[in-house]
């Protein structure tokens, strides 16, 4: 049997997970659809504004271009230069592909495969975007930690302190092992080597390139601080735009709430125990603003209006996605 030779266990593995992720999406919408107060939800409906409406559709868009900035950074560390137009309808491109595939699929590999064929090695590309996605959580967990510093009537002392504990310890854990993986030396598994041998040895060279990441941002001093800055301007108006749709339902909420609810939800939705973090997010959400004070129906609005700027924001990138198609095409 060669290499190329289809894998049906491989298929079969793929295809039970998604439907476990499809289930467990299901599942939390069917949850959502007998917590939520609907008649709350259409009453709260009703008092957005065009202008509250147009202005979160706008701080998503920004949320999103700042990626763009983020993934300059990502590229110059690896070698690879191009235009700031192509790098923006990268990003867009990715997102709009986001629409049609499980979780970021879409958006990180479309990256993956244009930076690997740019820098010529797809570990160093799947390196830089693991790399990127582990900042990420990171981020959102250290939210977490500062927000549950703030009173909060249901947060217990203990859950307090085991969410900083574990938090703290999370968070050093993960620079401990880039650090470790970043001085691995991989040996390339030989060309006539079995499929298993080079699939391990792919692996082995991609997590070292992920850990490798953390070094060639030190060397860009710049890039390594566009790189966190645009990651801090990303969260930053992702956070406004939940102040300004809460502003715009009457239901003003403290910022460190928000933070908490937020950060949770975008870790949890991250994982792959869903589809696309659908259900996920939205019951998080009602969970934890609900717990601020948000009723159920304003929370949930306010997950599917985050929802809906996303699809729409999402749609800037159809062209660019088109574009890229062509000349994949062309290329042959």
């Amino acid at each position: 049997m060669t290499d190329s030779a289809p894998q049906p266990g491989r298929s079969s593995r793929r295809a039970v997970t998604l439907a476990l992720q499809l289930a467990v999406s299901f599942a939390l919408i069917a949850a959502l659809v007998f917590v939520v107060d609907w008649q709350g939800l259409r009453r709260a409906a009703g008092s957005l504004s065009f202008a509250g409406c147009a202005g979160v559709v706008l701080l998503f868009f920004l949320s999103q271009a700042a990626l763009i900035w983020r993934w300059r950074a990502l590229q110059e560390t690896v070698g690879v230069s191009e235009s700031l137009a192509r790098s923006g309808r990268t990003v867009f491109a990715g997102l709009f592909l986001n629409n049609f595939m499980p979780g970021t699929l879409g958006y990180d590999g479309l990256r993956i495969l244009l930076m690997g064929r740019a820098c010529g090695s797809m570990p160093v590309a799947i390196g830089a975007i693991a790399y990127e996605r582990a900042m990420q959580v990171a981020i959102y967990v250290l939210l977490v930690m500062l927000a549950s510093l703030w009173p909060m009537a249901w947060l217990r002392p203990w859950l307090q302190l085991l969410i900083l504990a574990g938090g703290g310890l999370a968070i050093l854990a993960l620079l401990v092992l880039l650090k470790w993986l970043g001085g691995r030396k991989i040996s390339p598994a030989p060309r006539d080597a079995g499929l298993l041998v080079r699939g391990w040895a792919f692996l082995g060279a991609m997590l070292a390139e992920t850990g490798r990441m953390q070094v060639r941002l030190r060397r860009h001093r710049g890039a390594q601080a566009q790189f966190f800055l645009s990651s801090l301007a990303n969260v930053a108006l992702v956070l406004t735009l939940f102040l300004v749709t809460l502003h715009d339902l009457g239901r003003p909420t403290d910022l460190p709430i928000i933070v908490f609810a937020l950060g949770v939800a975008a870790i949890a939705s991250g994982l792959p125990i869903s589809f696309g973090g659908i259900g996920v997010y939205e019951a998080l959400l009602v969970l934890f603003l609900g717990l601020g004070g948000v009723p159920s129906g304003d929370a949930l609005l306010v997950a599917l209006v985050v929802r809906a700027s996303a699809v729409l924001v999402s749609l800037i990138g159809l062209p660019g996605a088109l574009l890229l198609w062509r000349e994949r095409g062309a290329a042959g």
